[in-house]
């Protein structure tokens, strides 16, 4: 995926019947939406296949070759950057009209996201600037966190993990997290107190369940005082 793409659609998730509402076709594992951009000089193709993955690229209707100057980041120029303003326009467009949106950008933490709704009716509250992807869990009542989604490199919490990733923190009592540190997928709190709370890494090593099991733990702590 280019620039782009990444940009715009991090945060998003495809809804089938918006994305056949607004005029994608089934195509093989995945779908395809194509489009004519910048006074029908250049074809739009993008496609989302089964694992969301989308690929994009645009075709000169002249020569029928494709043309990749617009994302050469060093490429100058009126015509180049008229490309790239109605190429990123088309992308928010279909963003717009076939996606909704989601808080972050593991699927794991979107649906730990939305089991912890179901179950307190809380909502991330998203507190630094600087942090976009850094979301808190708190008790409305004692106003205490007890869960924080954060994306973090993944270098920063074992050396083995080269890309970024997202990890939920949690409080527990010593106890637990001297035994869950033994497991994979558990790791010493990233900033924050690691004598009583741990990182979770949100890649499916650990089940919705099981986390969800530890979570209710967390929020039992957040209520007290």
């Amino acid at each position: 995926m280019d620039g782009f793409v990444k940009r715009i659609f991090r945060n998003k998730k495809f809804d089938e019947k918006k994305m056949a509402d607004f005029g994608f076709k089934s195509d093989g594992d995945g779908f395809l939406y194509t489009q004519n951009i910048k006074d029908d000089q250049f074809e739009l193709y993008f496609r989302v296949n089964s694992a969301k993955d989308i690929e994009t690229s645009l075709v000169d209707r002249m020569s029928g070759e494709p043309y990749t100057l617009y994302l050469v980041e060093d490429a100058e120029g009126t015509f180049v950057g008229e490309v790239r303003e109605a190429y990123e326009s088309a992308l928010n467009e279909i963003a717009a009209n076939c996606c909704n949106d989601t808080y972050f950008t593991c699927q794991q933490s979107n649906r730990i996201t939305e089991l912890i709704y179901d179950k307190y009716r809380d909502t991330p509250e998203f507190l630094w600037e600087k942090f976009p992807g850094h979301g808190v869990f708190r008790n409305p009542l004692s106003r205490k966190w007890y869960g924080v989604i954060l994306r973090v490199f993944g270098e920063k919490l074992d050396k083995k993990l080269k890309s970024e990733v997202e990890v939920l923190n949690i409080k527990l009592s010593v106890e637990d997290v001297q035994n869950l540190l033994k497991q994979r997928g558990f790791y010493p709190a990233y900033h924050m107190n690691k004598k009583s709370w741990i990182s979770i890494l949100l890649d499916d090593i650990i089940s919705d369940k099981e986390i969800m099991a530890l979570i209710d733990k967390s929020h039992k702590f957040s209520a007290k005082g």
